[in-house]
């Protein structure tokens, strides 16, 4: 938490709206940026056909980021982008609703992500605007703007930051009880809090008579999709904590548990249906055969392991529930999962696989998941 004798909200009422929509556009065109040349003015815009689809990521602002992020990028020798100057602009627009320049297609919200998002990280562009990230981020924090501070922040916080903030949109909790949910507190503690919250608090229902994930679990699923299950290289599961690089175990956990927050008791059966035949699709699953194996390492990590977090010992007496069985995924679908990644060494966890090869042998091992998938 940040605390601050400066009240942000009363510091930002001193300037004129009008005077941070120039200092916003004339930082983008000091830089050479396509966006302050007005070449967003339809980038966004969206027909009816388009918004009537079920796209599965249509209502993810993450897309939005994505289409727009080339507009933003500096002419070479143009010195860069002044940070500090437009997040600090773009947060009071944000505070007060307001459009960051009259006639763009371009939430103000979208903008001051990506603004942020490149900030947080490296560019390749020669910055000649010094840029105070410790005060930028406090700033962010005062301003309780969770998605900017998580796109400032990167790596594993971010991705924390990003789901609590779906967490505490949706379900009106606390930062502190977001992360309890996300990975703070055991999966014990995450299953007894979901089951008080959902005695307490209506979420709007679906229109749909058959389960369709909300604009907050599309957003999930696009998470999943690029931390947990585009895996290409073994060493993205030895990712430092502190690395800008998000470990796809601990990514994938964090956006099930998200999940499990925002499904509802009685849409659990059909949102587990729907998540597996999403999952097989995506992961090209038939049979227990999958081209993508480091994907099905990561899910089986995730789905088929207690938290490693936790200190997991093979020798532990308390039972801690699997998240596979918290979603309501089937065990067939499981079995098969664990097949298509049958002796990688990457689907078990670090500290506990030279205890498991050298208890059960590799055949063993081989021969359990075989029987599985005949089950």
């Amino acid at each position: 938490e940040v605390h601050s004798s400066v009240d942000f909200n009363n510091v930002q009422y001193d300037l004129p709206s009008e005077w941070l929509k120039e200092i916003v556009t004339g930082a983008f065109c000091n830089a050479g940026c396509d966006i302050g040349l007005g070449f967003d003015s339809s980038v966004l815009r969206k027909s009816e056909a388009f918004e009537s689809t079920r796209d599965e990521y249509n209502s993810c602002y993450r897309q939005d980021m994505l289409r727009i992020e080339n507009l933003l990028n500096p002419q070479k020798n143009s010195g860069g982008l002044d940070y500090d100057l437009l997040i600090a602009a773009l947060l009071i627009l944000v505070q007060r609703d307001e459009k960051w320049r009259d006639g763009t297609s371009i939430p103000t919200q979208i903008l001051l992500n990506v603004v942020s998002d490149k900030a947080g990280r490296k560019t390749g562009i020669d910055q000649k605007f010094i840029f105070d990230g410790a005060t930028m981020m406090r700033l962010c924090a005062l301003s309780e703007n969770y998605q900017a501070t998580a796109f400032l922040i990167g790596g594993k916080n971010g991705i924390i930051l990003e789901c609590a903030d779906i967490i505490i949109s949706n379900l009106g909790l606390s930062m502190n009880e977001a992360e309890l949910l996300l990975f703070a507190g055991s999966v014990n503690e995450m299953k007894d809090f979901v089951t008080r919250i959902y005695r307490k608090v209506q979420i709007e229902k679906k229109q749909f008579a058959e389960f369709f994930p909300s604009e907050s679990q599309q957003h999930l699923l696009w998470l999943l999709e690029q931390y947990s299950m585009n895996v290409r290289k073994y060493g993205e599961f030895n990712a430092a904590i502190n690395s800008m690089r998000v470990n796809p175990v601990f990514a994938g956990r964090v956006c099930f548990r998200a999940w499990i927050c925002l499904t509802q008791p009685s849409n659990k059966e059909s949102s587990a249906k729907w998540l597996e035949k999403w999952l097989r699709n995506k992961l090209g699953l038939n049979n227990g055969v999958s081209s993508k194996r480091l994907a099905c390492a990561a899910l089986v990590r995730i789905l088929l392991w207690a938290d490693e977090a936790s200190g997991l010992e093979l020798t532990d007496g308390d039972e801690e529930p699997l998240l596979a069985v918290l979603l309501g995924l089937n065990g067939r679908f499981m079995a098969e999962l664990a097949h298509a990644c049958c002796g990688m060494i990457e689907s078990i966890p670090f500290h506990l696989a030279d205890e498991i090869m050298s208890g059960l042998g590799g055949s063993n091992l081989f021969f359990f998941e075989s029987e599985l998938l005949n089950a």
